[in-house]
């Protein structure tokens, strides 16, 4: 079972904690004060140095290696396995991540998938949204809506990777008089 966001965060926090009253640490210690496995900590560490949140100071007895936080009363961001900072959530990308986990699914069971307790997705969002990506082919319409009956049913039609395609307003220069347009900013 994967922990979620929030766990992940407040089990972070705990570390950081223990890691602030313990001032010197191994692995060990922390693993102990912090209650946590053995493997956590040696991840969390390990991102907090890339952070630059820790220094690794000489070796304590029996060879450990002992760290230090650098300490200023905050929780370090949380980091992905490569060392880069997670993205902030977005409605958009929340949506994106339900459609690319469903087989099939309606607006409201995109708000219900992707909202969080930090990002909230309205059904009528979810709708817009899935309608976007319908205009443009990355949904297929498996049911037809019926106004007051019951909502449309999609399916992922195009999963091009973990960023949520995102509609843009083009400036453009249009010619009545020729009926098209004569310019696009920054060129297609």
């Amino acid at each position: 079972m994967s922990m979620t966001h929030d766990n992940r965060a407040a089990r972070h926090a705990l570390i950081w904690t223990a890691a602030c009253e313990l001032g010197e640490f191994t692995y060990a210690d922390l693993a102990a004060r912090a209650e946590v496995s053995l493997s956590t900590v040696q991840n969390v560490v390990k991102a907090w140095l890339r952070q630059e949140r820790a220094v690794e100071l000489d070796k304590g007895p029996k060879r450990a290696l002992r760290f230090r936080v650098v300490a200023d009363g905050q929780v370090p961001a949380e980091l992905r396995a490569d060392g880069r900072k997670r993205r902030a959530e977005t409605a958009q990308g929340n949506c994106w991540t339900a459609m690319r986990r469903l087989r099939s699914f309606t607006p409201t069971d995109i708000a219900a998938h992707a909202s969080t307790d930090t990002c909230e997705v309205r059904r009528d969002f979810a709708q817009s949204y899935c309608q976007m990506l319908s205009r443009a082919g990355y949904l297929h319409v498996l049911k037809k809506a019926l106004p007051g009956r019951r909502e449309a049913t999609y399916r992922l039609a195009r999963n091009s990777g973990p960023l949520a395609p995102v509609e843009r307003r083009v400036r453009a220069v249009y010619d009545p008089n020729e009926s098209q347009i004569t310019h696009v900013a920054g060129g297609l």
